[in-house]
């Protein structure tokens, strides 16, 4: 059996299945078990707790092979990166009451560098917590997600326009679907010698210019590239609901990004993921006309 926390997240959810197609047995730890109950159908076993909470955590790791752990974003948390700390300190002590030997971490891109790089800080800490956590512990290192652009997709398809942070329009970025960093995840559950450091691409870099034909194409209109001034972001943030602690982390993330300062740290196995932005583009207008 393995353990998979944000189930009901997408890259949660695309572990869950991976390792459900394959024969394994999977629990789940969740917050709300009536939110999971499609799992529950599915034959995963909810335990009800928090990943902060070490005795949670401990009683949902009993008897798991490994275990796929994230640090879920708190976007209200007067101090995200704490909150980073706590979610790391709590799964190294419950891992190592149980005798953890397997425990994948997803990561981020830049969770080598210590600061200028907003949220992912709370991820480098959780590297550093979480190191001797199982006998066998791996981080996987994924690049941004195809999936950030899911936010502004509605405001291409009334507006015809694609409003990003990322601000140049012709720089090519690695871009990785959550469903191949949900596989990859898997596969390093599953290796025997799985790395320590795994960092994860997109199948092919793409610039936002790039991004907003492929959305365009999808919806049937011609979209373009905007970008909001760079002293509106935080409040931007705001008002779409993050907390101004969180809002202030991903500014600076992206300021790190378009300085070239979150990069990649360049460890021996890279991966790149199979799915096109063009795959998961389609999957939202689908679901939108559902």
């Amino acid at each position: 059996m393995f353990l998979v926390t944000g189930i009901t997240g997408n890259t949660g959810g695309a572990a869950a299945s991976a390792l459900l197609a394959n024969g394994h047995r999977v629990r789940a730890l969740v917050r709300d078990p009536a939110k999971a109950g499609a799992w529950a159908a599915r034959g995963v076993d909810l335990v009800a707790g928090d990943v902060s909470d070490p005795s949670d955590v401990r009683r949902a790791l009993a008897g798991v092979q490994g275990a796929y752990v994230l640090v879920p974003p708190h976007a209200a948390h007067p101090d995200p990166i704490a909150h980073a700390g706590e979610v790391a300190r709590a799964v190294r002590e419950a891992s190592r009451e149980v005798g953890l030997d397997r425990l994948v971490l997803l990561s981020s891109e830049g969770a080598h560098l210590p600061s200028g790089t907003g949220p992912i800080q709370g991820l480098h800490a959780a590297e550093e917590i979480l190191v001797d956590a199982a006998a066998r512990v791996t981080f996987l290192r994924a690049t941004y997600f195809q999936e950030n652009w899911a936010s502004v997709f509605g405001v291409a398809r009334e507006q015809g326009i694609l409003p990003s942070f990322l601000v140049d329009a012709d720089r090519p970025r690695s871009m990785v679907a959550a469903t191949d960093i949900g596989r990859t995840a898997t596969d390093l559950l599953m290796e025997p010698a799985a790395p320590p450091v795994v960092e994860l691409k997109g199948p092919r870099d793409l610039t936002v210019r790039e991004v907003a034909s492929i959305v365009g194409a999808e919806i049937g209109r011609t979209v373009e590239p905007v970008y909001p001034p760079r002293e509106a972001w935080t409040g931007i943030l705001e008002q779409a609901g993050l907390g101004w602690a969180y809002a202030e982390l991903l500014v600076e993330m992206y300021d790190g990004i378009n300085a070239g300062h979150v990069r990649f740290e360049g460890v021996p196995d890279q991966r790149r993921g199979t799915i096109e932005l063009a795959e998961t583009v389609a999957s939202w207008a689908q679901a939108k006309a559902a």
